[in-house]
C-alpha cells in the first residue's frame, strides 16, 4: 500500500511539472521584455513585462504576421503607470478597443533605473471571446509589441513582433527555487528565499480552485499565518520577476 501511494505521489509531482510551461524572456527591444509563465494546477498565466517608465507598454497575442498590427480584435494587454487594461487590436492607427470584461489582475509594479516591471496574472480561459486561450502545452505564438506616450499603440515607431514559445519549466528553476516548510503544515507556512530574491507575491487557492489568499512577503519575514485554513490540499503560487513556482501543501 505504501508503494502505491509513494507512486501516485511521484506520478502526480511529474505530472504537476508537464503542467507548466515558459516561455523565458523573450527581448522585443533593447529595453522590452516579456515572459510568460504557465501554472497548469492552478490554471493561471502570469505575464512579467519590463519596459521604459511613463510609456503605454502593450503586448498582444496569437497575431498572424500578414494583419500587421492586428486587425481581427486580437487580444491585448496594456500598462501605463498604476493601470493595467485589457483590450482588443482593431486594425489602422486608432487605439485598440477597451474589452468590457477587464480579466487581467495586476500582481506588483515596481519601477528602476529608468524600467517599469510588471507583473500580472488571469485564468488561461476566461471564456471571453477576445481573450486568447493559454493551455499547458509547449506551443508557439506570433505576438506584437509597442511602446509609446499615448494609448494609440498601433502607429508607434517602437513596434514589432516576436515569437512566443511555451517549453516546459527548466528543471533548474526547480533546483533555485523557495523552499517552503513545514509541510503539512498547522500553524505557519515558512519559506526559505533563493539569493538574489528579495520579496515575492504569493496566492492561494484551496482544492476547488478557489484563491483564498493574495499577499506579499518579504525576506525579512518570509512566513504566512495557516492557523485559520481548512484542513485540506492547498496550492501555493509565488510570483516573482524570475517567473512562477507552484507548491501543493497540505493543511492539518
Amino acid at each position: 500500500m505504501r508503494k502505491i501511494t509513494l507512486l501516485l505521489f511521484v506520478f502526480a509531482f511529474f505530472t504537476t511539472l508537464a503542467q507548466t510551461t515558459t516561455t523565458g524572456e523573450i527581448q522585443l527591444a533593447t529595453n522590452f521584455t516579456v515572459q510568460f509563465d504557465i501554472d497548469g494546477p492552478s490554471d493561471t498565466v502570469t505575464m512579467t513585462m519590463v519596459g521604459p517608465e511613463n510609456r503605454w507598454l502593450g503586448i498582444a497575442l496569437d497575431v498572424s504576421s500578414g494583419n500587421g498590427m492586428g486587425f481581427g480584435g486580437e487580444d491585448v494587454v496594456l500598462f501605463l503607470g498604476s493601470e493595467l487594461r485589457n483590450a482588443s487590436l482593431t486594425g489602422g492607427f486608432g487605439p485598440p478597443s477597451t474589452d468590457t470584461n477587464q480579466d487581467w489582475s495586476l500582481n506588483s509594479s515596481s519601477t528602476s533605473n529608468g524600467l517599469t516591471t510588471v507583473v500580472a496574472s488571469r485564468d488561461l480561459s476566461t471564456n471571453n471571446t477576445n481573450d486568447y486561450v493559454f493551455t499547458t502545452n509547449a506551443v508557439q505564438i506570433p505576438i506584437l509589441w509597442a511602446y509609446g506616450s499615448t494609448f494609440a499603440l498601433n502607429g508607434h515607431a517602437n513596434r514589432g513582433g516576436a515569437q512566443a514559445n511555451f517549453t516546459l519549466s527548466s528543471p533548474d528553476y526547480f533546483q533555485n527555487s523557495f523552499e517552503i516548510y513545514p509541510n503539512p503544515t498547522i500553524e505557519e507556512l515558512n519559506f526559505d528565499f533563493p539569493q538574489n530574491i528579495q520579496s515575492a507575491n504569493v496566492h492561494v487557492f484551496n482544492a476547488l480552485g478557489k484563491q483564498i489568499l493574495k499577499t506579499s512577503i518579504k525576506k525579512t519575514y518570509p512566513k504566512l499565518d495557516t492557523g485559520s485554513w481548512a484542513s485540506g490540499m492547498y496550492v501555493v503560487q509565488i510570483v516573482t520577476d524570475n517567473g512562477v513556482q507552484t507548491n501543493r501543501v497540505v493543511k492539518q
